[in-house]
């Protein structure tokens, strides 16, 4: 049930930052085309509308309890009352109307399947959803009950649920019912391990809602997203992300770069890390917290490589007060490895983690940064293994 709730709240809209008068003052259908208007201020980063939404909402409810019993043999009144539900709206409201017995029986279908969704009843949900194709509604509620429907095919037909949203973002353009779908739809190829799509979706998010009210939020989890599910496991498919990151903020790209960074630091992926420390240090402002950063990590990198030298004295010039006590735990754990890898060895002696034949001699180093890094987790830090 919360996640239904969760889900309406994603597509609460405002009710215009003008004032509406007396409830009677308006249809409930006039009243929903307004929240619909206001999709795109909100989804554009309209702070004020997000703000009245709360209120506004409540005057659609209270429009809905003191509308006239004839007023529902409309069906643009009440496909608007499944809009304000689906948006958000009271369960309350939509409740006592069934219950009234003013609503016709031929909407009673789509009204009670709604609620069902919303209050959680997927069961009761799908068989009365089911059989209504979103093509075949009104524009107004079509794009919105497409989103509906994919939640519903979600865990049992993913596939179906991704084609409802594709949907959802065909029949509803540039509002949050778009948004919305293609935040969701991100989340699933993530699960899906399709980079390709993902990675293309994720600038298309960026392109059309980076400045909407929950694209900060959205934008800080895309990386997590990547991370967990290993669509970024070697430079081909970081570099799959340039478009995306290209259509970031400089403040989010950072973000972006040094997370990714940072991750593949310690996962022992080098060429993703350098590649993407030396971006966000083009960024960087000159001794800040983000120059830092990108310098342990790029230097991190450049020590695995030939441009040892250069890397070790990058290493030294990194200004610790600056990194949090993961990033110093990793900090002294790199600078150990530096140590190490030139370190003279003895003739009788293999280093860890490679005394097999052909194994990757960074696999050492490796070793030796997990060691220091458990060590400093015993000693009380969280071994450099927490989010950035």
């Amino acid at each position: 049930m919360i996640a239904r709730r969760l889900a309406g709240a994603i597509l609460l809209l405002g009710l215009g930052l003008c004032a509406l008068g007396p409830a009677h003052a308006q249809s409930v259908a006039a009243m929903t085309n307004d929240l619909q208007a206001l999709q795109v201020r909100v989804a554009a980063g309209d702070k004020a509308a997000y703000e009245a939404q709360r209120e506004r909402l409540k005057a659609i409810g209270a429009a809905i309890q003191a509308a006239k019993p004839e007023t529902w043999k409309d069906k643009n009144e009440t496909d608007a009352a499944v809009i304000y539900l689906l948006s958000g709206g009271r369960p309350r409201e939509i409740i006592q109307l069934l219950q009234s017995g003013a609503v016709p029986e031929s909407e009673r279908p789509l009204m009670r399947g709604a609620l069902a969704y919303i209050v959680g009843d997927e069961k009761q949900a799908r068989s009365l959803l089911d059989g209504i194709d979103p093509r075949s509604l009104d524009l107004r509620l079509a794009g919105q009950f497409a989103y509906a429907k994919s939640i519903l095919a979600s865990s049992q037909d993913p596939e179906k649920a991704i084609e409802l949203l594709d949907l959802a973002r065909l029949l509803a353009p540039g509002g949050l019912v778009e948004e919305a779908a293609l935040r969701r739809e991100i989340a699933f190829l993530a699960q899906e391990r399709d980079i390709d799509r993902f990675a293309m979706l994720c600038r298309q998010y960026a392109t059309r809602f980076g400045h909407s009210v929950y694209a900060d939020r959205f934008l800080g989890g895309v990386v997590n997203a990547a991370l967990k599910d290993d669509l970024i496991k070697d430079l081909p498919s970081f570099q799959k992300f340039h478009n995306f990151v290209s259509r970031l903020t400089p403040e989010e790209r950072g973000r972006f770069l040094l997370t990714v960074a940072r991750e593949e630091t310690v996962n022992g992926q080098f060429a993703v890390a350098g590649v993407a420390s030396g971006e966000a240090l083009q960024e960087a402002p000159g001794d800040s917290v983000e120059e830092a950063r990108g310098r342990l990590y790029e230097a991190s990198a450049r020590i695995m490589t030939p441009d040892y030298d250069n890397g070790l004295a990058e290493l030294q010039s990194v200004a610790e007060v600056k990194l949090d006590t993961r990033d110093q735990a990793l900090l002294g754990a790199v600078r150990g490895v530096a140590s190490y890898l030139r370190q003279p060895m003895p003739s009788d002696a293999s280093p860890p983690a490679a005394s097999a034949p052909g194994a990757d001699p960074a696999a050492a180093a490796i070793a030796l940064a997990e060691e220091a890094l458990n060590r400093t987790a015993a000693e009380g830090g969280d071994g450099g293994k927490g989010k950035p």
